[in-house]
Parts: C-alpha cells; structure tokens; sequence
C-alpha cells in the first residue's frame, strides 16, 4: 500500500492530563500467566479483514474491529461496526488520522452504527468525510456505547497476550515504523527510527491473537490493509518488533448496556484521608464500596492503587451526595467529609 497514510495521532496533551487516563494496573493487580504455544497461519484466530484503502481511518477501523469482536463474543455472531461513523466525528477533521483519546471517548459518547448503514470500507478520507450518517443511524451507534476504555502498558508483550487469553478481546495496538519494515513478519531496520520525525509511519491494528511462531513469543494482528497484504490481511508481530515499535495499546471493556450483577454490600471502617497515587488496603474498601455504588468498574478486580479510575469514581459519588463539586478543593480526594459518608453508608 505504498498510498499508505499514517493514522494514528501522536498526543499532545500535557502530563496533567495524561495522568488522568484509566491503566490496566489499577484494575488487575496481577496478569495471568501466559500459555505460549506454536501455531501455524490456519490455526490463528481470524475476523473480517477490513481496507482503509488511501485514508488515514486505521483507527477507527481498530476501533469497528475491537467492537465487532466484543459482540461475536456473546453470541458467536460478528458483528460489523462502521470505521465511517467514528471517522467523522474526530476533532482534527478534515486532517486525516485520529488521537487514541479521541476515538476512545467518541465511542464512549456516541457509540458506533452498523457498517451496512454507514459503509466505511476501500474509501478514502474524502469519501468518508462526506458520506451522509444521518440521526437515526446514529441512533443505532448510541445503542453501542461503551463507557470505559483501559490503557494497556507498551511494549509488554506478556501482558497484552495475557488480556487476550484472559478475555478474549481484540486490543487496538500501535506500531511506529518506516515503509520497508511493514511486512508479512514485521523486523527493525532502522534501529534510529523516531516515533516523531515526520515521516515516520504511525499505524493502529488490533490484535486478536497470540502464540509462538517458529519458537518466538509473537502477536497475531489484523491492520486494515485488506486481504492482499500479510498472511491474507494478518502479520506476525514478533516479541523483538513489538518491544522496539509499539508505543499505544488498549482496550474497551463492556458495552453499556451489558448490565453486570450487583455486588454484595461490603462492611468498611474508614479513619484516614485517601488520595491519588498510594497504594494502601483501604483503597481496596473504597474500591468495594463504589463498585456496590454502581460508580467503578463492576468486572474489575480491586487492586488497592489509587488511581485515576479510582479517582473519577470518588468524584461520581462525591456529586452523587452533595459532598463536593468540581470547583471544590477536595474533589476526588477521601477526606472527612468523603469518608463520613462512606462510613454511615458502609460501617
């Protein structure tokens, strides 16, 4: 695809903002060990394999994807989301690529159509950018939204194969690299490539699977390139490229209307201030108590870390009793009001 163009977005927000993001270490405090096993090309897990073709939707496309296979795993059925529905609503339109953040929260906020309503495939920025959604195809999207999305550590190949033995869930995974690298079986050339030169290809796939492949520890991905590329729309992404190039990944977690159980009603004491960054057995408790509170991730494990999950869930129940406001200096912060009403609820 030599007409490739370099979709995914470096971010330029501040580390103030940055920060804010929701990590896997907060919500899984160990991955499980990883089953690494050979496998040849028609054993791999396979979905639809999707073609930007000229346009810099990689990933939104990654994006159709992750959702397409969250839903086959309810009930075995793919379901194909439309790249175009998503594409559209990027903030750096008529520029071609999209932000990781960006795609995550227009996914988060409007959800996704149907790719049969919102065709979004071999067409370029153009032809995305002025094809018609209209409201009531949007209104299908909305039924898809998915609330949280969870940052995945870089370059971690153990952990990323752990998250798909785990779930069984698609990752949107980005790579770095200069033309001549991407192939069937991507290898570093250019050891001096920078992430941020301009002419650096920056790409967003999905990976759907994961295995050994002639003894090394690899990443079975789907770029969207269509099926004349790779191993019929795959590449093999071995543990050497993986740590050298990739610098994004994450996930969705559910749908919003996938309605978990309600938890059983924990029994907490708590007597100090609690803040973002410890670490401490009652960020556990106060993780327990938001999940029965319905405010953070109900299939979340509690890790004890007080992170930014953490925080937006102490912020939603600080509004939710009239404890603080957004203007308020202890907003997102365990203190003794906070912590008052956490105890006539939970004691």
């Amino acid at each position: 695809m030599t007409n490739f163009v370099s979709g995914a977005e470096l971010d330029v927000r501040p580390e103030s903002e940055k920060i804010k993001d929701f990590k896997f270490n907060e919500i899984v405090a160990s991955v499980n060990p990883v089953n690494w096993v050979e496998k040849t090309p028609d054993q791999w897990r396979r979905f639809p394999i999707f073609n930007q073709d000229g346009s810099g939707s990689c990933v939104a496309q990654t994006e159709a994807k992750e959702l397409g296979i969250m839903r086959w795993l309810k009930d075995n059925i793919y379901v194909h989301f439309s790249a175009t529905d998503i594409y559209q609503q990027r903030s750096n339109k008529p520029a071609g690529g999209m932000g990781a953040v960006d795609a995550r929260n227009i996914v988060k906020n409007s959800g996704a159509t149907l790719e049969v309503l919102a065709p979004s495939q071999a067409m370029t920025d153009g032809q995305m950018d002025s094809a018609i959604v209209e409201p009531y195809k949007r209104q299908v999207g909305g039924v898809f939204k998915v609330p949280n999305y969870i940052e995945l550590p870089a370059k971690d190949i153990e952990t990323l194969a752990s998250f798909i033995q785990t779930t069984g869930k698609g990752a949107m995974v980005w790579f770095y690299f200069q033309y001549d690298e991407w192939t069937d079986h991507p290898v570093v050339k250019n050891p001096a490539l920078d992430l941020y030169a301009p002419a650096t290809n920056r790409h967003s796939i999905t990976a759907v699977d994961y295995c050994l492949v002639n003894g090394k520890k690899s990443i079975i991905i789907e770029d969207s390139w269509g099926p004349s590329f790779g191993f019929g729309g795959q590449r093999v992404i071995d543990e050497d490229f993986f740590k050298a190039r990739n610098w994004y990944a994450g996930y969705f977690v559910n749908f919003q209307f996938e309605a978990q159980p309600a938890p059983q009603k924990p029994v907490y004491q708590f007597d100090k201030d609690l803040v973002f960054g410890m670490t401490d057995p009652d960020v556990k408790g106060l993780q327990d108590c938001l999940r029965w509170e319905g405010l953070f991730p109900a299939n979340a494990q509690s890790t004890g870390y007080f992170g930014s999950i953490t925080k937006k869930s102490v912020q939603d129940f600080q509004l939710k009793y009239g404890i603080a406001t957004a203007a308020s200096l202890g907003f997102g912060r365990v203190g003794p009001k906070t912590r008052t009403k956490l105890n006539s609820i939970f004691s």
